[in-house]
């Protein structure tokens, strides 16, 4: 697959601290603030590079259906993370993600600015109104319910040998089941997705690398990019000719697409499902081994695995607060708060299902007992995670694997002291070692 036709994109993924690519914009300055904003004596500062203890979104939740935040630079924002304001705002049209028809404040913010990437990339994950709904209507064909079983079965297939390339059960061998088993799965998968040959895996799992953990040096950030684009060019060109029931085919024989849509697509379905995918299976495992009563609840059928994915979900949301959106006109949240036009506002989905609203006095615990497990840690409303089922089927099959072929699975550590990811976006650990 060559890369002669691959279009030449502007393009910057961030996950934990790494930043792919910054954004410069000449003559930026840091964000004034109005009177409005001045008067606002409870202003929460968050840092992209920094993990937001759940005590910290509490305090949050405390003061009000949004409360202000700061983010780098000076730029003002809303966080909510009430449960059921997260729902309303998420399926409210009022709330837009294009950043560039919505977002007055985007010209002065900071050069360089950390969250830039995640607000500028042209994709699905941006757009608004019709152009969103042309450009979802694509993808969400090739997450089509037959397919996911196809995924699903294929996974089964290849969980054998995933599993004994950990190690001998019983060995007492130390793995990282996060980068090892998890991540290896959601790669893998997505390249089932694609279409990509399977002699070809190796290189896409090195493209989908390039995109979510690039370079400090911006140089070799910059080449990891282009070669990262360039792969994924050349995947969805080479269907032109051979298309098969794949998402690339899709992709490729879709009118209505230019060719930076079609591999921008891609490359959104990657800095999405990777990470997400591998937190949910790591956070799954290690809150299991932090709790072996429910472990073993699940290990003799007393609970499904798809509970335990649920119960995950609702407590241990692989994305925490998702920037941003932009009211695009005034909306009144009650309690004296309303979201003027035009201010960013930061969804917190992980934050919505330890919400003592909507769960008592034990939403900040993990049950998988519990009968009502409500999340929104797949998103709701137009922009809820396409592919939330496959992420789902993935994490309860995995999951389900992993135990059976290690039942003495233990941690090699104290759950309690694994670290957290550095950023508030995404929520998950660094490294989930455990003992075979």
């Amino acid at each position: 697959m060559g890369n002669e036709t691959r279009p030449r994109i502007a393009l910057g993924f961030l996950h934990g601290d790494k930043i792919l690519k910054n954004v410069s914009r000449p003559g930026a300055k840091p964000v004034e603030l109005d009177e409005r904003l001045i008067s606002m004596t409870d202003v929460h500062v968050l840092d992209p590079a920094r993990h937001l203890p759940q005590a910290e979104v509490t305090r949050l939740r405390s003061s009000g259906p949004a409360a202000r935040v700061e983010l780098p630079g000076g730029v003002m924002a809303w966080s909510v993370t009430r449960y059921d304001v997260v729902r309303r705002l998420a399926e409210d049209d009022r709330l837009s993600r294009d950043a560039r028809q919505h977002w007055p404040g985007l010209a002065e913010v900071p050069e360089g600015w950390p969250l830039a990437p995640f607000l500028l990339s042209p994709t699905v994950l941006n757009a608004y109104g019709a152009d969103h709904r042309r450009l979802r209507d694509v993808m969400e064909a090739a997450f089509a319910p037959e397919r996911l079983e196809q995924l699903g079965a294929h996974l089964i297939r290849r969980l054998p040998g995933l599993l004994a390339e950990l190690g001998a059960p019983g060995s007492g061998q130390v793995v990282d089941v996060r980068a090892d088993f998890a991540q290896v799965i959601a790669g893998e998968t997505l390249c089932d997705l694609f279409g990509v040959p399977r002699e070809r895996w190796a290189d896409a799992r090195g493209a989908m690398s390039d995109l979510l953990s690039p370079s400090e040096d911006p140089g070799v950030a910059a080449a990891q990019l282009d070669s990262a684009l360039g792969f994924l060019a050349g995947l969805v060109e080479s269907k032109r000719t051979s298309p098969a029931a794949d998402m690339a085919s899709t992709l490729a024989h879709d009118p209505g697409m230019t060719d930076e849509e079609r591999v921008l697509a891609l490359a959104v379905t990657i800095a999405g499902g990777v990470p997400a995918t591998t937190d949910l299976i790591a956070n799954a495992v290690a809150d299991l081994l932090g709790h072996p009563d429910q472990l073993a609840a699940a290990v003799d059928g007393e609970v499904s695995w798809s509970e335990v994915v649920d119960e995950t979900l609702r407590f241990d949301a692989p994305v925490q607060h998702m920037p941003l959106r932009y009211a695009v006109q005034d909306i009144d949240l009650g309690e004296g708060v309303v979201i003027r036009r035009g201010d960013p506002v930061l969804l917190g989905f992980g934050a919505g299902g330890r919400d003592p609203e909507r769960h008592g006095d034990t939403a900040a615990v993990f049950d998988v007992h519990r009968l009502d497990k409500a999340h929104v840690a797949f998103g709701h409303g137009v922009h809820r995670c396409i592919g939330a089922r496959l992420g789902r089927i993935e994490a309860t099959l995995a999951l389900a694997a992993l135990f059976e072929h290690f039942p003495g699975l233990e941690p090699a550590v104290d759950v309690g002291t694994l670290r957290p990811l550095p950023t508030f976006v995404f929520g998950g650990r660094t490294e989930v070692p455990v003992r075979l």
